[in-house]
């Protein structure tokens, strides 16, 4: 009987993993009802363990299909079956219920968000051997995925300030109940996404940290640039997501410090802490170039409104304060010390930049992004940017910023010095 039932459980998942993403199923419920029911195999055991068992071939094309750039499909539940995959493994990532929410009534016990991490090392394998399978598959993937996470975290800032000026205002029944849902499933994917980069970075650093890629040194100004955002709107004193928070209001239930800033803390701390030192140094120094850091923003996550004097402890958190140091049942000792270990580093590594930084004239500063030192030339057209700002164009358009005209190649740029190297554009 018990062989019977893997053998439905199996045959079922071998359906699913091969049409979710069939592109002769015309039918958008049809494709919806796949992929829902995809989404929900993986979130209980004896189903996902159904799934590792149908054929290699069968399991790597499925994985090759979550794994396609999010544009122009529906990436949602996609991204979510990604992160049912990684549950388990991530930083404070263990969880099956918010720390906020456990005094709150319990939902449906049996629904797929409300059951156990299951995590797939196999699942897992597969994707990282496929993210380093020729030179597109990684870079299509990651720039979908920052650009969704760009796209969704924006539109829930957006939607907060809507809702923030509506509760200031004397009548209480101002919000409209959809507009509630949209911002919390904004806030919900933001942080699925920022799961799917841990779990990417965790499983393939070289991605982001082999600048002999050509792409890597992009896709990790890019990824900074978006933890410094978020750690920004999340983290700063009296701010806009600290009062909707606090207004508790219903549908809203998801939003919280916890769930984003452990994301981004599993983000930083594999960048900063767990890998080589060489690497660490990479990371640590595009962190600190992105204009936005602000270092404050680490200290909040340990409770610090400041950061510490060098060498000395840290002190006790205020207890009114966020601190990952409250949430003993959610994050382990390891988890915290490493926590500790990247605020020591970052705090020494600002110190240094700050006192090694020269100043920048304007004018040669990139005209796009006013942060960086102009440091690469278009050719047919001759303009100028630094390079993080034109290969990140490049990732979604091949025309000037300035003048429109096609964009062949990029050339090495440097003030005063008479060569060059040259990129394709293409």
């Amino acid at each position: 009987m018990e062989h019977g039932y893997e053998e439905t459980l199996t045959r079922l998942a071998a359906i699913l993993a091969k049409h979710f993403a069939d592109t002769r199923i015309v039918g958008t419920d049809i494709r919806d009802s796949l992929m829902q029911a995809l989404a929900s195999y993986v979130c209980y055991p004896h189903s996902l363990r159904a799934v590792e068992r149908i054929p290699e071939e069968q399991r790597i094309a499925m994985v090759r299909n979550l794994l396609a750039p999010y544009e122009q499909r529906p990436w949602a539940q996609t991204n979510w079956i990604l992160v049912r995959l990684w549950r388990g493994c991530g930083f404070g990532y263990r969880y099956t219920r918010l720390p906020h929410l456990l005094k709150t009534k319990l939902e449906d016990a049996n629904l797929p968000s409300l059951q156990k991490p299951c995590p797939s090392t196999l699942l897992q394998q597969h994707m990282a051997d496929l993210l380093q399978q020729g030179p597109d598959v990684a870079p299509s993937f990651l720039n979908s995925v920052l650009n969704q996470l760009n796209w969704a975290f924006s539109e829930f800032i957006g939607m907060i300030q809507e809702i923030q000026q509506a509760a200031e205002r004397l009548e209480r029944n101002f919000v409209d109940s959809r507009q509630l849902k949209v911002c919390a499933t904004c806030f919900d994917l933001s942080v699925s996404l920022l799961r799917v980069l841990e779990m990417t970075i965790t499983l393939v650093p070289e991605i982001f940290l082999d600048w002999t890629r050509p792409t890597s040194e992009m896709l990790l100004r890019r990824l900074a640039q978006l933890l410094n955002q978020v750690l920004n709107r999340v983290t700063a004193e009296r701010n806009l997501f600290d009062r909707v928070v606090t207004l508790r209001l219903p549908g809203l239930e998801s939003v919280d410090h916890y769930p984003i800033l452990v994301a981004v803390t599993g983000i930083l701390v594999q960048l900063l802490v767990r890998g080589p030192a060489s690497e660490r140094e990479q990371a640590t120094s595009v962190l600190l170039a992105d204009p936005c850091f602000q270092l404050r923003s680490i200290c909040y996550l340990l409770g610090q409104p400041e950061p510490p004097a060098p060498g000395t402890a840290l002190p006790a958190p205020d207890r009114k304060r966020f601190s990952l140091q409250s949430y003993v049942d959610y994050i382990s000792a390891d988890e915290l010390a490493q926590v500790e270990q990247m605020l020591a580093h970052l705090t020494s590594a600002s110190a240094q930049a700050a006192a090694a930084s020269l100043p920048t004239s304007e004018e040669d500063l990139c005209p796009i992004c006013y942060a960086h030192p102009i440091s690469a030339v278009f050719q047919p057209c001759g303009h100028k940017s630094c390079k993080a700002c034109i290969n990140q164009h490049l990732m979604n358009n091949k025309d000037c910023f300035f003048c429109k005209a096609t964009i062949v190649s990029v050339e090495d740029w440097e003030k005063g010095a008479n060569t060059s190297t040259t990129s394709s554009a293409a």
